[in-house]
């Protein structure tokens, strides 16, 4: 066998993958394309929006997208990653010769791995929601930002619905603009048929003179018109044409859903599309994916200060109470730069409304709530590289001292 040649032979490959994933041409080779990739991440943020530019190139294993004309194929963030990581585990404190010398460096690379280990935890892991409410108002429930599902729900004589039948986000998002799908549960006594989802839309009256360029069905006097995606991915309203299909083959019902009909204020219900299969009343909306909270938050009072003169706020914070079960309640004050935390949830002081609110108004307070497992480790891990480097620099630099006392006194022997 020749000298530089390499042994491919099955036995050998354990060897050649440990030396491949400890390279230090690998760890370089990772680094510069995590470069492009924030880099070409970073600008199509302009284009799709900040959600969609971090799905598409940051939480993603490969990435195929065109920007303008130029096509983009690269390992995802989330690939490399997990090879950096696999790379700083095995080469950076598995492989390297551990020396005392060394041991500052040894903690920086455990603190990066810490890193690590948490973006792809929050990736997995973590939620964004939010929660809006007037002073006096609690709830005990947190809504998406982005996640819409449809319910069904039956109602009472009064228009009240005590639970509903989910057609959950996740598989809704699925559903192709071009694509009728049918969805049969032993839940209901029909079958919900969606004839098409737009992730954006608006619904026209066939009145208005727009109407004619919009190739949808009419149903009730309006058309669905699909919209371009909003570059925000908070801001999109979706809409889709449905069909309830009774099973005691009694006629169809047809109607457009539509997530404008969801009220923003908190104070507002939602307006579902609401029908008869036999003497049940029933409704139908595309609503957000809510969440529970393992306590209540209610919203004693809103403090908003506006600029003298103008009208942008200067500052706004809430008081809350969180209420829970066997617990005394706990007041608490949120203000922008200082949230809640509290069993793995985050309250962040996010916002108000409605907007165009003048002083004296009735205003909500918005809060965004994070439930992040590793929301404190890119704080530890920065502690942890910290104290490492500075182990680092004081061994260097009493290393330094060490080598200049004993230049020093070989100097003054020889002279």
């Amino acid at each position: 066998m020749a000298k530089n040649s390499i042994d491919w032979s099955p036995g050998n490959w354990p060897k050649l993958l440990y030396q491949f994933f400890t390279s230090f041409k690998l760890a370089t080779t990772v680094l510069f394309l995590m470069l492009l990739v924030t880099l070409f991440g970073t600008l199509d943020q302009v284009d799709n929006g900040l959600h969609k530019a971090k799905e598409i190139y940051f939480h993603s294993w490969f990435i195929n997208e065109t920007m303008g004309s130029l096509p983009v194929i690269l390992p995802g963030g989330m690939l490399l990653m997990l090879i950096l990581f696999v790379n700083m585990t095995l080469g950076a404190i598995v492989k390297v010769r551990k020396r005392w010398r060394g041991a500052g460096l040894l903690i920086s690379h455990f603190g990066m791995l810490l890193l690590l280990a948490g973006g792809f935890i929050t990736n997995q892991f973590a939620t964004d929601d939010y929660i809006a409410l007037y002073p006096g108002m609690s709830s005990s429930k947190v809504e998406s930002y982005r996640e819409w599902q449809l319910e069904v729900m039956p109602l009472s004589k009064d228009g009240q619905a005590e639970k509903a039948w989910l057609y959950p986000s996740d598989v809704l998002d699925t559903v192709r603009p071009d694509e009728q799908r049918t969805i049969q549960t032993e839940a209901l006594p029909f079958d919900v048929v969606i004839n098409g989802y737009s992730k954006n839309a608006m619904p026209i009256p066939t009145s208005a003179p727009m109407a004619a360029s919009v190739t949808g069905k009419e149903i009730d006097g309006f058309k669905l018109s699909p919209q371009k995606p909003s570059t925000e991915a908070e801001q999109n309203l979706p809409g889709a044409y449905v069909e309830f299909r009774p099973k005691n083959g009694a006629d169809p019902i047809e109607g457009i859903l539509w997530a404008g009909s969801y009220y923003f204020d908190p104070r507002e219900k939602p307006m579902p599309f609401t029908f008869e299969v036999g003497d049940q009343l029933y409704g139908a909306l595309l609503a957000k994916k809510s969440r529970p909270l393992p306590f209540e938050v209610r919203l004693d009072e809103f403090i908003f200060e506006r600029h003298p003169g103008v009208t942008t706020p200067r500052n706004y914070e809430s008081r809350i109470t969180r209420i829970e079960e066997g617990q005394p309640d706990k007041p608490v004050e949120i203000k922008m730069n200082e949230p809640m935390r509290y069993e793995g949830y985050t309250f962040f002081q996010e916002s108000f409304g409605p907007a165009g609110s003048n002083p004296g108004d009735d205003m909500y307070s918005q809060f965004a709530v994070a439930k992040n497992p590793a929301d404190q480790w890119p704080l530890w891990a920065l502690v942890i590289n910290g104290i490492g480097l500075g182990i680092h620099f004081i061994i260097m630099l009493v290393s330094y001292s060490s080598r200049a006392r004993k230049k020093r006194s070989a100097t003054e022997a020889t002279s």
